[in-house]
């Protein structure tokens, strides 16, 4: 295998540890731990296997190396001995950190194929051969992680990842009544495999009997999914890929079920006035007036009928069972203790899901149905469906593994609304192995997807859902054939009506979409730090200071969780030392859990979850799901912790964006895949030949198109200012015409909402979205209060209408996709578009109005492909597309827009309607923007000509050099440059101190958190309080920002670091770093860039950066 990386700079980091008299023990430990994980990224960064932890990846390279078990062992042992240093569960101890650097250097001998330098060989002991971390005697483990090699007829192969083992652990796996439910699995296991093994048994001859085998446990699968792949014909696999391919009708039962939901919160939180039901069917209506409005069923007065009537009857039954049932002896409710929607993460099985209803000390839960039971099943007896006692089993496995909590002593219960039936579940633990089971082969199938990455796999993969292989259970007669099989064949039917490359692209996109979900949930290897909701779990504490991915030891000083609407609580954050810098912002949305132990995290303890509504250096309040009016849910004596919730919602929308194309018309499905060219209306071009400006002339393009339009904006360009304020003014000139508005992110949406308000006369729009994520000055245009007023859904529906223009998020309008079914929009206009992947925009461009046209009649894309991308998580080798059809219509790479990919489909035609560029910028002053212009631009910017870009400004652009930070063995900070930036902040502020204004005047960008700290504690050292209110940020914070002055530390003390550093595109031959450009044009009038000139050098545009600044 070819080594990847340095062994200079990777032995010199040994070195400096080994010779570091000014920081603790701790502090090396972090910096070995950091250094090491990134060497073995390095040799990972070209291999598909998705090794979720440090053991895993360990256990490839001493393969791939051929490492002897004495250095893999070593390795082991400073694994686990470093995971306790930085957990807290160990004092570090100098003696055993020059242990654990020798086994690190031995290991490099190997990766390297170099000794270890004289040096620092002299000053490390001798390798430790034989070193042994065993487990205490036991016959019984409740869990054991272990790492997969291989599997025979009788055993599985494994190595313990929590303990050193000379030896294969041989695990028994097939015995009837035992663990033989998962034999069938197993022949999809992969070498380097992560499992967890349950209720493990040593035997007297040395082997290991497990009650479960959980296949990569780190990949959670949401529970309620799961439960889904139980259908009445058969449990196979393939149902889950047809669950995240077919759209959830906006149909009575649905809705019934959200109603009953609020119902039955209402009724637990009752206190001496009992709800009244025409009042808690007016709070429905508040809460779900779209999805009333546009459910075609109720169109039908006698459906619309019966569906109030079952409400109703809804509503009754709940209140009999909450207010009686619940009092009977033997249920075990207690609704003064309840808690609703508490969250789990179940590491041990690899599940998460969020119930109904559940007691507080866990004795009782209730998972609440409004559909029907099995009526057939035991002739004149109501039996649960098998999907919903998979979920009520799923739950208690969670509660007994997790929390710990007997499933002997748990009172589980499905309350079915419509009968009522408050049914006592029984626990099956031989039901849950062989769901389990299944969840394997369903994570075993989408690691298949991301490994293979070819359309011929995926094509077999979705070939699975057919009538013959779905039907297990053999089902024949009318209920098959007139109500199950339909579904099946008419997917089966929508895949074959696709021609070559259709079929071709959708594969293609399921295969990046799978990619990015399995990548999000279990981490990246190419990457410079731990990634992915698994590191909620397995990073320690220290890794998520380093990352600010949590704010722990938290205090209530406000508990507002009872309130019935906005519930919130607010929790006071202490004082961190001054290198923890959290990464949270205004809405982001996080996980709550108690956190009184150094064990404690989401896998053992309750989670609930919530948005983060205010936000200070001393304070957090955040917005709850739900509320919580039982006050013992959040005891004000505990300590709290706080980190990112992560959601794969947007999967959800990007699989049913494939969805949404497969059934799209011909001729839009042609459209996107270039099949046909982009008509324009050319007597509206002739009648407007002389433009009094760009924005008019690009404006007037947008009107003209019939099919799409895409426009460049270069920085400063004012491309949301004034262009698509234009393109609005034109559109809305025009009666009738419906228009809709997109963006990536929020801040984005604000800008369009206040170009919006300039215009005369004044534009009425509605905004979709949460208040949360909505700037104070537009809430009154979010769409809940316009139709706060509205009584009836036919008041809501007239509302909607007369409204034509509709603003928010891509993924906002995911989240609301009735709305296509009450408007169709005449044009939408994406703003950030190269900023949105092309399977995000995919299902708003296919989907179809009520009527059976394209619910969006044409498209204008604003963006520009020089700026930051879409946020991809797989390497780019990995999204890139080798099909020569795909290619043809430029798709090259799925990291790309489909803005780029129009692009590209435009750029060779001397003359395209389908394309403009705004090129005269207002941002800059003209030295500032000379080099961005020069190297990403072919110089075809130019200045407006404001006032600030004629000063005459001494010495516009400089770079500063600095030094090497020897002492940052995590190559994160620069002491040097975070002091010169702070002397350059110090420069700026005397410069016109009563001028200074902390949010137009100065801004600092820098690539690294831990930088970020450094120069804010520098900033504040000054003594100056309005140094201390500048904004230090990344350039990713920074995109669509600007301030008079930008200081920009590199903070490159490493040459790994160039790898990361840069995000590389290639126009015309030309290499552009997006992420520079950006960084660069920030400044209106002066721009500092401080940096190590010797690295920097080594990247070719940082070099000719230097050149043309003076750099010493």
């Amino acid at each position: 295998m070819t080594q990847i990386g340095n062994s200079t700079d990777a032995f010199g980091e040994l070195w400096a540890l080994c010779v570091d008299q000014g920081h603790s023990l701790l502090h090396k430990y972090r910096s070995l731990r950091a250094s090491f994980e990134r060497i073995v990224r390095e040799q990972m960064q070209n291999v598909s296997l998705q090794a979720t932890d440090l053991a895993a990846r360990i256990n490839y390279i001493a393969v791939q190396y051929s490492f002897d078990s004495e250095c893999t062992h070593a390795l082991h042992t400073f694994r686990l001995t470093s995971n306790d240093v930085l957990n807290c569960r160990k004092e570090p101890v100098d003696r055993e950190l020059l242990r654990d650097i020798r086994a690190v250097a031995d290991a490099y001998v190997g990766i390297f194929s170099v000794p270890i330098p004289k040096d620092l060989n002299d000053v490390l002991p001798a390798p430790v051969r034989k070193m042994s971390m065993k487990r205490g005697k036991n016959d019984f483990f409740r869990r054991v992680r272990v790492c997969f090699d291989s599997a025979d007829e009788e055993f599985l192969y494994v190595c313990p990842v929590d303990e050193i083992s000379e030896e294969y652990w041989k695990v028994r796996y097939h015995l009837p009544g035992v663990n033989d439910e998962f034999t069938e699995g197993i022949a999809d296991f992969w070498r380097h495999a992560q499992l967890n093994l349950l209720d493990v048994k040593r035997n007297d001859d040395g082997t290991y009997t497990p009650s479960f085998i959980v296949l990569e446990p780190d990949y959670l699968i949401d529970i309620s999914s799961l439960a889904e792949c139980y259908r009445e014909y058969g449990s196979h696999p393939a149902n889950y890929l047809m669950s995240r391919l077919v759209p959830i009708d906006n149909a009575r039962p649905l809705l019934l079920g959200n109603i009953a939901n609020l119902f039955l919160d209402e009724w637990i939180y009752a206190q001496e006035k009992e709800p009244d039901y025409l009042t808690c069917m007016k709070k429905a209506f508040k809460q779900y007036p779209i999805e009333l409005a546009a459910c075609e069923e109720l169109l039908d007065a006698e459906k619309e009928t019966l569906f109030f009537k079952d409400c109703r009857m809804h509503f009754e039954h709940i209140r009999q069972t909450v207010m009686e049932t619940f009092l009977a002896p033997g249920y075990n409710l207690d609704k003064s203790d309840a808690v609703l929607e508490p969250s789990y993460i179940c590491e041990s099985l690899g599940i998460q899901g969020r119930l109904d209803y559940m007691q507080r000390d866990m004795s009782s839960f209730i998972e609440m149905k409004s559909g029907k039971a099995d009526e057939y099943g035991i002739k004149g007896k109501l039996e649960p469906k098998e999907n919903n006692r998979v979920q009520m089993l799923l739950y208690m496995a969670v509660l007994e593994y997790n929390m710990g909590v007997n499933r002997r002593k748990q009172h589980p219960y499905l309350f079915y609304t419509r009968y009522p039936l408050l049914y006592p579940a029984q626990a099956s633990w031989a039901q849950v192995r062989r769901i389990i089971a299944l969840r394997n082969r369903i994570v075993a199938a989408e690691y298949g997807t991301q490994m293979h990455n070819h359309p011929s796999y995926t094509a077999e993969l979705l070939a699975q859902i057919n009538p013959r292989t779905l039907n297990q259970k053999k089902k024949q007669g009318r209920f098959w054939e007139q109500y199950l099989a339909p579904g099946i064949i008419r997917f089966q039917e929508r895949l074959k009506a696709l021609d070559d490359l259709e079929k071709t692209y959708v594969y293609t996109l399921y295969n990046f979409i799978t990619k990015e979900l399995y990548t999000s949930k279990s981490g990246d290897v190419d990457s410079e730090s731990k990634t992915g909701a698994s590191t909620l779990w397995l990073s320690t504490l220290d890794e998520k200071r380093e990352a600010g991915e949590i704010l722990y030891d938290l205090l209530i000083v406000e508990n507002k969780a009872s309130q019935p609407h906005k519930a919130t609580i607010t929790l006071q954050i202490p004082a961190y030392d001054d290198s923890f810098l959290p990464n949270f912002r205004l809405g982001d949305v996080v996980v709550l859990y108690e956190r009184n132990q150094l064990t404690d995290n989401v896998t053992n303890k309750l989670v609930i979850k919530g948005n983060i509504e205010r936000l200070t250096d001393t304070e957090v309040c955040i917005r709850l799901r739900a509320s919580q009016r039982n006050l013992n849910v959040f005891p004000d004596t505990s300590l709290y912790a706080m980190e990112h919730d992560y959601m794969d919602t947007t999967f959800r929308s990007m699989y049913l964006g494939l969805s949404a194309f497969m059934d799209a018309s011909q001729e839009r499905k042609d459209l996107l895949l270039g099949k046909r060219t982009p008509l324009f209306d050319e007597d509206e071009m002739s009648k407007n030949a002389h433009f009094i400006d760009d924005f008019e002339r690009v404006a007037t393009k947008a009107v003209a198109s019939k099919d799409y339009f895409l426009l460049v904006g270069p920085p400063g360009t004012g491309k949301t200012s004034r262009a698509l304020r234009r393109m609005v003014e034109k559109f809305y000139a025009r009666p009738e015409t419906q228009i809709l508005l997109l963006a990536y992110t929020n801040r984005a949406v604000d800008e369009i909402c206040a170009s919006l308000d300039t215009i005369v006369p004044v534009v009425d729009y509605i905004r979709i979205g949460s208040e949360l994520s909505c700037d104070e000055r537009y809430r009154k245009h979010l769409v809940e209060n316009v139709l706060a007023s509205c009584q009836k859904r036919k008041d809501v529906r007239d509302c909607l209408s007369a409204c034509r223009v509709y603003v928010g998020t891509v993924a906002s309008l995911s989240s609301k996709t009735e709305l296509f079914k009450l408007k169709r929009f005449d044009v939408a206009i994406v703003d950030e578009a190269t900023q949105i992947l092309e399977p995000q925009l995919l299902w708003i461009l296919s989907a179809k109005s009520s009527d059976g046209r394209d619910a969006v009649g044409k498209f204008v894309l604003i963006g520009d492909h020089k700026q930051l991308p879409a946020v991809v998580l797989q390497r780019k080798e990995e999204s890139e597309v080798h099909d020569e059809g795909l290619r043809k219509i430029g798709l090259y790479n799925l990291k790309d827009s489909l803005f780029e990919r129009l692009y590209r489909l435009h750029l060779s035609e001397t003359h395209s309607w389908a394309l403009d560029m705004l090129c005269r910028q207002g941002r800059m002053h003209p030295d500032v923007a000379f080099f961005p212009n020069k190297a990403f631009y072919e110089g075809r910017l130019e200045p407006v000509g404001l006032p600030h870009q004629q000063e005459e400004i001494k010495a516009p652009v400089q770079f500063v050099p600095s030094s090497r930070d020897t002492e940052s063995l995590s190559g994160k900070t620069n002491r040097h440059e975070a002091k010169m930036v702070a002397d350059w902040a110090e420069r700026v502020w005397k410069e016109a101190p009563e001028a200074f204004d902390p949010n137009h005047t100065l801004g600092i960008i820098t690539p690294y958190r831990s930088q970020i700290a450094l120069i804010k504690k520098e900033l504040q050292a000054k003594g100056i309080p309005a140094l201390s209110e500048v904004s230090v940020d990344t350039v990713e914070r920074y995109q669509g920002s600007e301030r008079d002055v930008i200081l920009y530390s590199f903070c490159v003390n490493y040459r790994y670091q160039l790898k990361f550093l840069p995000n590389l595109t290639e126009e015309n031959g030309v290499q552009i770093d997006r992420k520079l450009n950006v960084a660069l044009t920030r400044a209106r009038k002066r721009l500092v860039i401080v940096g190590v000139p010797e690295l920097l050098r080594e990247n070719p545009i940082y070099a000719r950066l230097i050149k043309v600044y003076g750099g010493a």
